[in-house]
């Protein structure tokens, strides 16, 4: 099977996931009605303790909440959803290969989580652009003030590089407990020790006055990298050995 068919399968049945649909629908309201019911009410400028400004702080709590939990649940579910229903091996007996698969898998991971945040995210950003433009204006003016051109792209490099480590490293976990709920848990244990090893190797040049934090940023996506190299090796080494 060719690579792109096997990308557009996996964005198929992301895209037909009828319960985490739901659940970006609801979180969507929550996050549209926190923005608009937060801009009116500052708009009519309601400082003191009403029922509406109760209900605005439980609601943005919430959907804080579930925004968190969300963006580690979604990924884990798209990346063990073929393990949870037992199609894994049926698609590897299809002829697909299973470097192909890891690749496309996380690919198509990245991809659908991003889409699911932009489209959560769509309406509190339009509201904030619409309502706020000048604010908007001098945050960028702000940025480009303080920050040059390097650190933009250092900030920008080390979090894009950051996101697929977290999800390389997501996807290690599920292959290794094939696809079981312990999976969360051994995520969080391989980022406790990677956060562990990164600090050590890191903390020592921060005492540098030479050291930058456009440096920080650089050696953060470096250390990414690396960190996505190693959890790549043993996903595939696993998942090439594993008896599905």
């Amino acid at each position: 099977m060719e690579l792109e068919n096997i990308f557009k399968m996996e964005m198929f049945k992301n895209r037909n996931d009828k319960p985490y649909l739901i659940v970006i629908a609801i979180l969507t309201v929550m996050a549209a009605t926190a923005s608009i019911l937060g801009v009116w009410m500052f708009k009519n400028m309601l400082s003191d303790l009403t029922i509406l400004l109760i209900f605005e702080i439980v609601l943005i709590v919430f959907t804080t909440i579930g925004l968190s939990v969300f963006f580690l649940l979604y990924p884990f579910h798209l990346l063990n959803v073929d393990y949870k229903n037992k199609v894994i091996s049926l698609i590897f007996a299809s002829g697909v290969s299973r470097g192909k698969y890891y690749f496309v898998k996380i690919s198509a991971t990245i991809l659908s989580s991003l889409i699911a945040m932009l489209v959560i995210l769509f309406i509190p950003i339009v509201t904030f652009l619409i309502v706020y433009p000048d604010t908007f204006v001098e945050i960028v003016r702000n940025i480009f003030d303080n920050f040059n051109s390097s650190d933009i792209f250092s900030f920008a490099l080390s979090g894009t590089v950051g996101l697929v480590a977290n999800i390389v490293m997501l996807t290690t976990a599920v292959i290794i407990t094939k696809g079981k709920t312990s999976g969360i848990f051994l995520y969080f244990a391989f980022s406790f020790v990677v956060s562990i090893i990164q600090s050590s190797s890191i903390f020592p040049l921060l005492l540098s006055n030479r050291f930058t934090p456009g440096h920080y940023l650089y050696l953060g996506a470096v250390f990414s990298t690396v960190k996505i190299i190693v959890f790549v090796l043993i996903g595939l080494n696993v998942l090439r050995k594993q008896d599905l």
